[in-house]
């Protein structure tokens, strides 16, 4: 473990406290404090400092951290805000590992306290003690019996972590969360996060086995790319909820563009959380839901949604809100409705939902829920009570508790009404069965929890780049960039702009500029009648609100007509634009074409973002979208497609054939590859784009470009690193074996589960340091499904009757100082001493280095000479291990200063 991680566990797991500002006075935030430490039950050294008295709470206060018999894990800070610099400088002196500044008038204070709050970062920096706060309501952890928060309650036990940027929200759903018994395995507030932000906190929860769910509230996203990394990490391993403050900010260039006016920061963060495999939850009560509904470790696997109701009303509000949420209402098998028959009262309606009628008693109930939880077409259950005076309610509720715990799939249920079903719900808590207030809740949470699973499917997603008929001609394209830029042009001219799509292979409809009328009448004639002729101006954004777009000039006469009209028209409605002529194009003749629109805007925390949905000249008015983050795939590239209603379009309509829509993937596909490879580019819109069953082609498009930093490591414009298709090699082996080396995929875990069960015990043991038979799910998801942004893989493959098989594997992991990286390596047996180790660790140090990490570090048995050999050979420095003689560490300095 490293040394910054393990100050960050001391941080969230300490073993001894400090409160710093503890006091006796009631009322208090030192008492408050103090109170809740001694509550909770804290098993570790508890010390306090008041200078100001010589005991608090009846034990020894001291003066000072300074003063304190011996270093302690964490400080826990109280003291006014002009106090707090000098502390922290204690704490470093005295060898604390971390703090909790829960003071507050910082950067809320204004330009003194922004003062203050950089000062105790930079001291905490210089130290190395690692900082929650300031303004944080403090740490909570019910496994631990740590209390080191200022909020009014305790958390009940259970197995859900609550992070939140605020400290109020904390304290709101620790109330709200006692009320209805949902429990919490740690509950972190971090404030103005100057040193410890999300990132840090979710790699923390994920290695907590205590810990099977997260919520996260969030009022601003500070680093993207580290967010984006730690929360896919976090999303592959354990169920993570988001809910986002500030959903309606908007770009101040929104108007200058169709996609800006479209798409708004908070259609990119959904894009994020999407692509992130996380569940984003818009208010308050969908956050409080999914945190019951998490707290249940309930999961569904699908949209298939079977209601059984004793009353009709609310049985058809659940099935109108499912049609609402886009879930679908299952067909009952045959066989499910004859069965349902037999056992509920006569004359009960056929199909769903399923009406048991108000007289059924608790177990035909129960009897009916469990036929629709055993048919296949079937994925969740709600079951609705409306309480009968004739009835308990309790009784209906302890036979569907027995009856749920016969079936794997889950039932969310709804007892109507207040007093009368206290006990139900208290029931239903108990054995983890989801319980709601109203009809809408209880399906709202279905269709949360599919959608989570959708995302989930969204996050294994790992483009690879196109395999093109061509490679994109990428310098033609920045050479065009650059020629703007050097120019001072924010915007590409049309020509400019299609230039750079036709270096990236995306089908355009050429066009040829024209200064005067007698050219464009000659350029017309060399291109062919018809045409259509647009406005060429750097001012005039949208052609055809100013009269500047004119189709089917059918001769040299029309065309000198409508530009003498146009040019009046432009000019009178802006008189203040640059006018540089005008663009001839051909007509493009098509039947049965439908209108999209394809853009990109560069959102200011996560980057470009792909946005695509219905075009044409109303479609600001038609406000159709979907957005996602590049980089794509086909998979991705269908989601986005199907989640607008120009999805639907592209279908068979009204007698026209189905457009071609791989055509469109394709289109998408390249613009993906464009914003990944081009980081000069700020904003794309490509509208109209014509789709026909027979392709599609883009009319128009329009290219924003902005000078990327020339320091910037390579795709540090993106929140998600993209497949690295770069460091792909073929080699050669010892006689002439080929082989190929490249970073690893998630559908990969088949070859690399059998390569880890072929190894031999004793290469087992020098890979892994303990003896393992087989990697578990959760190991080979961890190795297969890397951020390639945090780490890499390299596997060496070779070609086998049954496809590819894994011979060998290298990879690092960054570590949190973000210059150093820990590496392993095994070679399986039989390819031993064959060269694969050799190239395999080179291709990796030289992959580090391109990242440019400081220092590369590993840690192997003194018995294993061969990879103590190989570590020699490329320059490593070899040492004992301090504090276990068995081991060696390898260090090798990647670049000077790295150590």
């Amino acid at each position: 473990m490293s040394v910054s991680k393990n100050r960050i566990d001391s941080v969230f797991k300490p073993a001894s406290v400090v409160l710093v500002g503890a006091s006796d006075r009631p009322g208090s935030l030192g008492n408050l404090v103090r109170t809740n430490l001694a509550e909770a039950g804290f098993p570790g050294p508890v010390h306090f400092v008041n200078p100001a008295h010589e005991t608090v709470g009846g034990q020894p206060a001291f003066a000072s951290v300074r003063d304190l018999p011996a270093a302690v894990d964490l400080a826990v800070i109280v003291t006014p805000a002009a106090t707090v610099p000098d502390v922290i400088t204690d704490c470093a002196e005295r060898g604390v590992r971390g703090a909790v500044v829960i003071s507050t008038g910082f950067r809320e204070a204004g330009p003194e306290g922004q003062a203050l709050e950089h000062e105790i970062k930079r001291r905490a920096r210089r130290s190395g003690l690692r900082i929650l706060g300031p303004g944080s309501l403090g740490i909570l952890r019910t496994d631990d019996k740590l209390n080191a928060a200022a909020g009014p309650l305790e958390p009940m036990p259970g197995r859900l972590a609550l992070v939140s940027q605020s400290g109020a929200l904390c304290a709101a759903m620790l109330d709200w969360a006692r009320f209805r018994h949902v429990g919490f395995s740690t509950v972190i507030s971090t404030g103005n996060g100057v040193d410890i932000g999300f990132g840090e906190i979710l790699d923390f929860l994920v290695r907590d086995p205590g810990t099977d769910s997260i919520m996260l509230y969030t009022e601003g996203i500070g680093d993207a790319r580290r967010f984006m990394s730690a929360l896919r990490a976090a999303a592959r391993v354990k169920p993570v909820v988001v809910m986002k403050a500030g959903r309606h900010a908007q770009r101040p260039d929104a108007a200058a563009f169709h996609s800006g006016s479209l798409v708004g920061s908070d259609d990119v963060f959904d894009a994020a959380m999407r692509r992130a495999g996380v569940l984003r939850i818009r208010d308050f009560h969908d956050f409080f839901t999914a945190t019951a509904t998490l707290g249940s470790g309930v999961r569904v696997k699908g949209r298939r949604v079977a209601i059984v109701s004793n009353a009709g009303g609310p049985g058809t509000i659940a099935a109108d809100r499912a049609t609402d949420r886009w879930l679908q209402l299952s067909a009952l098998a045959e066989q499910t409705e004859r069965r349902l028959q037999d056992i509920l009262p006569p004359n009960v309606a056929a199909g769903n939902p399923v009406y048991v009628r108000g007289e059924v008693d608790p177990g035909q109930f129960a009897a009916a829920t469990g036929l629709c939880l055993e048919d296949a077409n079937v994925d969740a259950v709600v079951a609705i009570l409306t309480p009968h005076a004739q009835r308990d309610p309790q009784e209906f509720a302890a036979a569907l508790v027995a009856e749920v715990a016969k079936h794997r799939k889950p039932v969310f249920t709804c007892w109507l009404g207040g007093e009368s079903i206290a006990a139900s719900r208290k029931l239903f808590a108990e054995h983890k069965v989801p319980s709601y207030t109203t009809p809408e809740a209880a399906v709202d949470a279905i269709a949360a929890l599919a959608l989570h699973a959708s995302n989930q499917e969204q996050l294994l997603q790992v483009p690879e780049p196109l395999a093109c008929a061509t490679a994109p001609d990428r310098s033609a394209a920045q050479r065009v960039i650059d020629g703007a830029l050097a120019a001072g042009q924010e915007w590409l001219d049309p020509a400019e702009s299609k230039a750079v799509l036709a270096a990236f292979e995306i089908p355009i409809l050429r066009s040829r500029a024209a200064t005067t009328v007698d050219e464009a009448a000659s350029v017309a004639e060399q291109i062919g009648y018809p045409v259509a002729m647009k406005i060429l101006s750097p001012d005039i954004p949208h052609k055809t609100d100013v009269g500047g777009v004119r189709l089917n000039l059918a001769d040299q006469d029309n065309l000198r007509k409508v530009h003498a009209l146009m040019m009046d028209s432009v000019a009178h409605a802006r008189p203040d634009a640059r006018i540089e002529g005008v663009l001839i194009e051909p007509m493009f003749r098509h039947r049965h074409g439908r209108e999209l629109m394809i853009g990109v805007v560069r959102d200011p925390v996560f980057g470009p973002a792909i946005s695509f949905g219905l075009g044409g000249t109303l479609v600001e008015v038609i406000r159709d979208r979907a957005v996602a983050l590049p980089p794509l795939n086909a998979y991705l590239a269908r989601d986005l497609i199907r989640r607008t209603r120009a999805g639907q379009a592209l279908q068979p309509l009204r007698g026209m054939p189905a457009a071609n829509e791989p055509a469109v993937e394709e289109i998408l596909l390249r613009v993906s590859e464009l914003v990944c490879e081009m980081p000069d580019i700020g904003a794309i819109d490509l509208n109209p784009v014509v789709v026909t069953d027979e392709g599609a082609m883009v009319m128009d498009a329009r290219i924003g470009v902005s000078r990327s930093s020339p320091t910037a490591r390579p795709y540090q414009h993106m929140a998600i690193h993209p497949y690295p298709s770069g460091l792909v090699q073929r080699i050669e082996l010892q006689g002439g074996v080929p082989a190929t080396i490249r970073p690893i995929r998630p559908e990969d875990a088949a070859i690399e589960s059998a390569f880890v069960h072929g190894l031999s015990e004793q290469s087992k043991f020098l890979r892994f340091m303990f003896t393992l038979h087989d990697l578990s799910p959760g190991m080979l998801s961890r190795f297969t499904q890397i951020d390639y942004d945090r780490e890499l893989a390299l596997v060496g493959v070779v070609e086998s009757p049954d496809g590819e098989e894994q011979i060998g594997v290298a990879r690092y992991i960054t570590l949190e100082d973000e210059e150093t990286c820990e590496f392993a390596i095994v070679v399986g047996d039989a390819w031993q001493g064959m060269g694969l180790a050799r190239q395999l660790f080179g291709a990796l140090i030289d992959a580090a280095r391109d990242t440019r990490l400081k220092v590369m570090t590993g840690v192997t048995l003194r018995e294993n000479s061969r990879m103590l050999e190989l570590a020699r050979a490329n320059g490593f420095r070899l040492k004992t291990d301090e504090d276990d003689p068995s081991l060696v560490q390898m260090i090798l300095e990647l670049r000077p200063g790295g150590v």
